[in-house]
C-alpha cells in the first residue's frame, strides 16, 4: 500500500449486479486480488430481477433438441439494430455465451428450462435459459464462489470518483458503509452500475420520450447513472444508442405478476387520451414494442378496454401473452375479477362502466367518441378484417358490459445504450482509444443494441451481463500480468 491509496486491489469492481459478480467470481480464478463495491444493501441489481439468460449453440440447447446457431444470433441483432448495433461487440457476446452457461452451471447452477417468452411472437429464438431460482440464485452462487476466493464485497459503499494518472486509471475514491472516504488503489477498474433506469433527468436527456418523471420504475432503485457519469468524466464517449431502454406498459401501483396489469397489455383494444384506438394492439406480444409505443403516445399512456366476455376469456381459456415467467403466456387470469373490482374501487388506474359512455366520462373522454371508436372496431372484429390497424389476430368485440378501461403507463426494467467500448470491453475515449485499465460491462455498455430491447432473443440483457463481465475479468488479467496497456 502507497501514502497514496488507503487500499489496493488488482482489481476494483464498481457494482455488484450480474456483470459485476461474473466479472469478481472470474478475476478470483484468475488469481487477482479484487474487491467489489455496491452502493445497495445487497447485491444483485437488476439481476436480481432477471428470470433467464441467452445463449446460443449451448449444450443446454442441443440436449433439449434445440438448435439456435450463433450465425442466426449474429445477424438477428444486427437486422434488429438495422446494423446499429457495434458487430463487435455483438460478435464477442454470441460466440461466448455458451460458455456462460458452462461457467455459471460450475458455479452450482442448475437450468430447468430454455424457452421463448411468447410462442406467437414472429421470428423468435429459443434462447431463454431459466436456472432454477432464476438468476437471483445464480448471484447467490456468485457470491458464494467470490467470498470462498477471498473477494473482497462492500455493501453500501458507493464509488465517487475515478482515479487517474498519466492517462491511465489507477483506482476509484468511494464513500463506505459509515459516510467515510476510501481511496482504493486499483491496476484495473471495471464498472457495473447498471444504466440510469432510476434517473428521471438522464432518461429526459438520453431517450426521445421526454417522459422520465413519469416513467414507472420496476428494477433495481439504484441504477441512478453513477457508473456512466464517472466514466464520461475520465473521457468515456456514449455510445449512439445510449438512449436504449427496456420498457414495457404497466400500471402504476402494480407488480410485473399482477393479473390487472396482464390484462392491460392483452393485445385487444388500446385508446389513447382522447378515446381513439391508437396502434395495432399486436405489439402487446413484444412487450418491449409495446413499451415504446406507450411512451411516445399523448401523455405517454393508452387505456385498454375490456368487456365481460373477454374477463371471462382471461379467466376460462388464458392470456395471450405473459410477462415473462412472472406470469406465463397462456396462464389462467384467475385473481382478475376479484383484483380488478378492488382497482375500481381504488379508482386509480381501473375504471369501470356499465355502459360504453359511461365508461368513457369515468376515464375523462368525449363519450361520443369512444363509442364511435367501439363501434368502429367491433364492426371490424365481427368483418375478420382490421382496415384501420391492420391486426391479423386477437379481433375480440368489446361488447358485453360492464366494461373496463385499465391505464398503462410506461416501466422500466433497465436501460443498456451505455458507452462506447470495444469487443474487449474496454472502455474508449474520445481519440478513439482504450483508455487504459477502465472497462464497461453488463447495461453501462453500449453495442449490443440499437434503439430497441431485441425481445425476439430473449434474456439477451442478463446474457451479455453475465458474459461481458468474465470477458473483460480475462483481458484484464491478461493486461495485468503482461503490465501492457490494457
Amino acid at each position: 500500500m502507497t501514502e497514496e491509496f488507503d487500499v489496493e486491489y488488482d482489481l476494483v469492481v464498481v457494482g455488484g449486479g450480474g456483470s459485476g459478480m461474473s466479472c469478481a467470481v472470474q478475476a478470483g480464478h484468475n488469481g487477482l486480488t479484487v474487491a467489489v463495491l455496491e452502493k445497495m444493501p445487497t447485491l444483485g441489481g437488476s439481476s436480481s430481477f432477471a428470470e433467464g439468460h441467452a445463449a446460443f449453440e449451448s449444450d443446454e440447447q442441443e440436449k433439449r433438441g434445440i438448435h439456435v446457431s450463433k450465425d442466426e444470433a449474429f445477424q438477428g441483432y444486427i437486422d434488429y439494430s438495422h446494423w446499429r448495433a457495434d458487430a463487435s461487440v455483438v460478435s464477442r457476446f454470441v460466440e461466448n455465451a455458451n460458455k456462460t452457461i458452462v461457467k455459471m452451471r460450475n458455479e452450482g447452477a442448475v437450468y430447468e428450462e430454455v424457452i421463448t417468452t411468447a410462442p406467437d411472437q414472429p421470428d423468435e429464438l429459443v434462447t431463454w435459459h431459466i436456472p432454477k431460482g432464476e438468476v437471483a440464485h445464480v448471484i447467490d452462487l456468485l457470491e458464494a464462489s467470490a467470498r470462498s476466493m477471498g473477494v473482497e464485497i462492500f455493501l453500501q459503499t458507493s464509488a465517487k470518483q475515478m482515479l487517474m494518472k498519466d492517462g491511465k486509471i489507477v483506482g476509484v475514491v468511494a464513500e463506505d458503509a459509515d459516510g467515510q472516504p476510501v481511496r482504493i488503489g486499483a491496476k484495473a477498474v471495471v464498472v457495473g452500475t447498471g444504466g440510469y433506469a432510476s434517473n428521471p433527468e438522464m432518461l429526459n436527456k438520453f431517450t426521445k420520450f421526454g417522459c422520465g418523471d413519469q416513467i414507472i420504475n420496476i428494477g433495481n432503485p439504484g441504477n441512478t447513472g453513477d457508473g456512466l457519469n464517472m466514466m464520461f468524466d475520465v473521457g468515456a464517449q456514449p455510445f449512439e444508442s445510449i438512449g436504449t431502454t427496456l420498457l414495457m406498459p404497466l400500471m402504476r401501483g402494480k407488480t410485473v405478476t399482477s393479473h390487472t396489469n396482464t390484462a392491460g397489455f392483452q393485445p385487444y383494444l388500446w385508446v389513447n387520451r382522447d378515446g381513439r384506438r391508437c396502434t395495432n394492439e399486436i405489439c402487446g406480444l413484444n412487450f418491449g414494442n409495446a413499451g415504446d409505443v406507450v411512451a411516445g403516445l399523448p401523455g405517454s399512456f393508452y387505456w385498454s378496454v375490456i368487456d365481460q366476455a373477454q374477463i371471462d376469456h382471461l379467466v376460462d381459456d388464458g392470456c395471450e401473452v405473459g410477462l415473462g415467467i412472472y406470469v406465463r403466456t397462456g396462464e389462467k387470469l384467475v385473481n382478475l375479477p376479484t383484483e380488478l373490482e378492488s382497482d375500481v374501487e381504488a379508482g386509480l388506474s381501473a375504471f369501470k362502466g356499465d355502459t360504453i359512455e359511461d365508461l368513457a366520462t369515468a376515464i375523462g373522454v368525449d363519450p361520443a367518441v369512444l363509442a364511435a371508436e367501439i363501434a368502429e372496431y367491433n364492426t371490424l372484429c365481427h368483418a375478420g378484417k382490421d382496415t384501420k390497424f391492420h391486426k391479423a389476430k386477437y379481433l375480440l368485440a368489446v361488447e358485453k358490459g360492464p366494461f373496463y378501461a385499465i391505464k398503462m403507463e410506461p416501466g422500466i426494467m433497465v436501460t443498456m445504450g451505455g458507452i462506447k467500448i470495444n469487443d474487449n470491453m474496454q472502455v474508449i475515449g474520445a481519440d478513439g482509444k482504450p483508455i487504459e485499465g477502465l472497462y464497461s460491462v453488463g447495461c453501462d455498455a453500449g453495442g449490443l443494441f440499437g434503439e430497441s430491447y431485441i425481445l425476439t432473443i430473449p434474456g439477451s440483457a442478463n446474457g451479455f451481463a453475465l458474459t461481458s463481465g468474465w470477458l473483460a475479468a480475462d483481458h484484464a488479467t491478461a493486461a495485468i500480468r503482461q503490465n501492457v496497456d490494457a
